[in-house]
């Protein structure tokens, strides 16, 4: 065995098998990552119109929202190949959509994919094409995302995220100027919690809930709400909101597929 590994033809052979490999592994389609981010999401994230490698590419991401994909914004990535050696795969993401932008680290390992140092700033409008319950209230104003680490996997979800939304208002019930809100998700393994305040403005929402991670993905928030006394046009909107009864401090319960 080594007396034949010392023929120069087959020492050839060799190095010229390792470069076909490792131009293989240059070469890897950026279809492979698109793959890999729905497996290790559980199938919650996916990557579309993939070109480039997985190296270095673009595509479009999109998240499942009821039964369907919902193309979400264009991302483009960079790593460096040597990564893969520790066992997972870390990428410098950006992403834009119409008005809107994203920048995160991630990294994707065997069924989990785990993002860092997230920001993300789009407008309100931007959830109609990802929640579909959302979308005949046409929301208003501007969403800012941040979170340290999420890791993300068939487990569940573990990490902390903030969602604010500033200049808040839903047109499709006339109502343009609520107020700004925060909504504080900390993520531990099948069930994340939810905690909804108010930061200012005439409609004050203070919740409690959850979003469980296996099927049927389901949100759930139970809070109090409380309108400016001069703002008597909120009324019909809290009753289409499902905030009912009588007093300045109401009750309400929420349930959203997402």
């Amino acid at each position: 065995m080594i007396a034949a590994l010392r023929r120069p033809g087959v020492r050839l052979a060799i190095l010229g098998v390792g470069a076909y490999l490792v131009f293989l592994a240059v070469n890897l389609p950026a279809a492979w990552l698109g793959s890999a981010l729905e497996r290790a999401s559980g199938g919650t994230l996916a990557l579309g119109d993939a070109s480039g490698t997985v190296w270095n590419g673009r595509g479009a991401l999109a998240l499942r929202s009821g039964g369907a994909y919902r193309r979400i914004a264009e991302l483009e990535w960079r790593c460096n190949p040597l990564w893969i050696l520790t066992g997972r795969l870390n990428v410098a993401l950006s992403g834009r959509a119409p008005e809107a932008q994203l920048r995160a680290n991630a990294s994707f390992g065997f069924g989990n994919v785990r993002v860092r140092d997230v920001e993300v700033s789009a407008p309100a409008s931007f959830l109609e094409t990802t929640v579909v319950a959302v979308a005949f209230a046409k929301p208003d104003g501007q969403l800012h995302i941040a979170a340290d680490s999420v890791e993300a996997g068939k487990d569940g979800v573990r990490g902390a995220a903030s969602v604010e939304w500033t200049d808040a208002g839903l047109s499709g019930f006339s109502a343009r100027r609520l107020g700004d809100y925060r909504l504080q998700i900390t993520g531990n393994g099948d069930r994340a919690e939810l905690k909804l305040a108010t930061l200012r403005g005439d409609l004050r929402l203070d919740a409690q809930g959850e979003w469980r991670a296996s099927q049927p993905r389901i949100l759930q928030l139970r809070g109090t709400a409380e309108a400016a006394p001069e703002r008597k046009d909120l009324e019909s909107l809290m009753q289409a909101l499902g905030i009912r009864g009588s007093g300045s401090s109401r009750p309400f319960s929420w349930t959203l597929p997402i």
